[in-house]
């Protein structure tokens, strides 16, 4: 098995996270169009009391630190949505340096104003997603790939944001792949089942084609070796999808021991590894020697850090 390209098949979706997806367009129309609409409402108060005109202006958006360009698509796409021409200067997943343009903008003074703070709002949080992820790959010098979990605030832009940053974005949604996690098994138990792990897997298997992979989440060595053995059962049986374990909330030395035991039964080649579960800046480099495939962190999504990214407007 060619393990990093099975890897880039299941968990890479990056390429449908774009405005020529319609899928993708339709979502962002609702998730950042709409939304802004609701901040409008009737009318951005302040600007209508404080400007008697509306003069056509220019306004730049730079930014004032170091980092990876993300959400510059979906921001140029809401401001063209109201009417504002747009000239991007940098590409989603580009380095940054302080002070370079990002966009360029033209329109009513009074546009410029009332988008401010929507388009800002994207381009810093992606920005800060993107740059984190990046350097967070950087850091462990590439050795072991990473993705996000599903602790995300803005779905699929913070996936996004992962996937300009050189990450992996991991099943986009619920309705992508099968991944069974702790209380499905729990469910199970309450059902008297005793194999939950060979039961869980037995069933996934049968509704496999669903889904562009198949995985289960575990917490010790045993049911890890369980999961192992009966992924390779259900792949001699029949041909079957990636087959990933989760080996979830465990410490470095002990995902050491399930790699060299998984090894060692001959087991390896018939599954992906994940580790999951408290990794964080502080100790991904103990995790990225572990011998696991893939790394996730909700880290990159709930405890980002927005980067600092401003507007100047520029009357003509």
């Amino acid at each position: 098995m060619n393990r990093k390209k099975v890897l880039l098949a299941a968990f890479q979706r990056g390429h449908l996270l774009s405005l020529k997806n319609p899928m993708y367009r339709c979502w962002i129309e609702k998730f950042i169009v709409d939304e802004t609409r609701g901040d409008i409402g009737t009318g951005d108060i302040t600007s209508n009391a404080v400007l008697d005109k509306n003069p056509v202006a220019k306004a730049v958006i730079k930014t004032r630190e170091n980092g990876v360009v993300a959400g510059a698509e979906e921001a140029a796409f809401l401001y063209k949505s109201y009417g504002l021409r747009v000239k991007q200067l940098k590409k989603d997943g580009q380095l940054m340096r302080k002070g370079d343009k990002l966009l360029e903008l033209e329109g009513g003074e009074k546009e410029l104003l009332k988008l401010e703070r929507s388009g800002l709002d994207v381009l810093q949080r992606m920005s800060g997603i993107a740059t984190l992820t990046y350097n967070l790959i950087k850091k462990i010098s590439g050795r072991v790939m990473i993705a996000p979990t599903r602790k995300t605030h803005w779905r699929y832009m913070d996936k996004k944001a992962v996937y300009d940053g050189h990450g992996l974005t991991h099943r986009l949604a619920l309705w992508e792949s099968i991944l069974i996690k702790d209380n499905h098994l729990t469910a199970l138990r309450k059902e008297g089942v005793k194999d939950v792990v060979g039961v869980a897997l037995e069933r996934a298997w049968k509704q496999r084609k669903k889904g562009i992979f198949v995985e289960i989440e575990v917490a010790d060595r045993k049911d890890a070796i369980r999961a192992a053995e009966k992924f390779k059962e259900l792949q001699e049986k029949s041909n079957g999808k990636p087959c990933f374990i989760m080996l979830d909330n465990m410490l470095p030395g002990g995902i050491k021991k399930i790699v060299a035991e998984l090894k060692k039964k001959k087991l390896y080649g018939y599954v992906l590894l994940e580790a999951s579960g408290g990794i964080n800046p502080g100790n991904i480099a103990a995790y990225s020697k572990t011998g696991v495939d893939v790394l996730s962190l909700g880290y990159l999504t709930h405890s980002s850090r927005s980067l600092n990214i401003k507007q100047e407007i520029i009357r003509k």
